[in-house]
């Protein structure tokens, strides 16, 4: 396959309303705010197969932002996908946001290849995409000791919704995440790790808003997939306790509002 210089970037979440503002979906939150901000050029989102996706350039270059619409642990399916239509070369114009246990809130890093650290979104991807890809990993920490005031595992605290007094943290990681995005499009990978490998300075006193966000990481999904993305040791569904909504992102173009169809094309 001979690559066409197009970039991907790929966010990795769950999705559907429940999903909205959890941890885990801190990928999709990244790509919503840098298309409503930060992509002046783009089309209208719209659903290529497994995928929702906003087209556009960005200095020139054609980008392709992509939140896969299976559950995390199948976030495979829908880069292969979308690398084999694009003709995309994985190496070298695909990257992949995502959320990070081993990073503290705030922090971002981008790199090329590395394990996973028992992310599934991860582990799928390399199953369907030959070779190393750059990613993008956004800090959400371990979970504290008093989460909830007992003993959760993993799958519970990456569901979990941010609580109020990490939010503002957050949103500068996201904006953070974006900047990055930017110098990874028109430097590479090597500029984005000059410049982004670093913590975002402490927010000043804001408070977070309540909130919705619109965008096409808010689809319904399929059943019977994992939506954590993580290996678990007990049954039952995730628990998904009260917490407060992430700020409103902007809108994306087109007016998506986080409906899509069933893909196909």
């Amino acid at each position: 396959m001979e690559p066409s210089g197009t970039k991907l970037i790929l966010g990795l979440g769950n999705p559907g309303a429940a999903y909205a503002d959890t941890r885990h979906n801190v990928g999709f939150m990244a790509l919503e705010l840098f298309a409503g901000d930060g992509f002046p050029n783009a089309g209208p989102p719209s659903n290529f197969r497994s995928s929702s996706i906003v087209a556009g350039s960005f200095r020139g270059t054609r980008v392709i932002l992509a939140w896969p619409q299976t559950y995390m642990n199948l976030s495979g399916h829908a880069a292969r996908e979308l690398v084999q239509f694009y003709k995309v070369a994985p190496g070298e114009d695909m990257l992949v946001v995502h959320d990070e246990m081993d990073l503290p809130p705030g922090k971002v890093k981008a790199s090329m290849g590395g394990g996973s650290a028992g992310h599934k979104g991860i582990d799928s991807i390399r199953e369907f995409v030959p070779g190393d890809f750059a990613r993008l990993r956004i800090g959400i920490g371990r979970q504290p000791r008093d989460f909830w005031g007992v003993s959760q595992g993993n799958a519970e605290y990456v569901l979990s919704p941010f609580l109020e007094a990490e939010i503002p943290e957050v949103e500068l990681s996201l904006k953070a995440a974006g900047d990055l995005m930017k110098v990874w499009i028109r430097d590479g990978l090597a500029a984005a790790q000059r410049v982004g490998n670093r913590k975002p300075p402490k927010p000043r006193g804001e408070k977070g808003r309540d909130g919705e966000r619109n965008g096409p990481g808010g689809r319904e999904g399929g059943q019977g997939e994992d939506p954590s993305g993580l290996a678990r040791d007990g049954q039952g569904a995730p628990a998904k306790p009260d917490g407060p909504g992430m700020p409103e992102a902007p809108a994306v173009p087109g007016g998506h509002g986080g409906r899509g169809g069933d893909g196909g094309g």
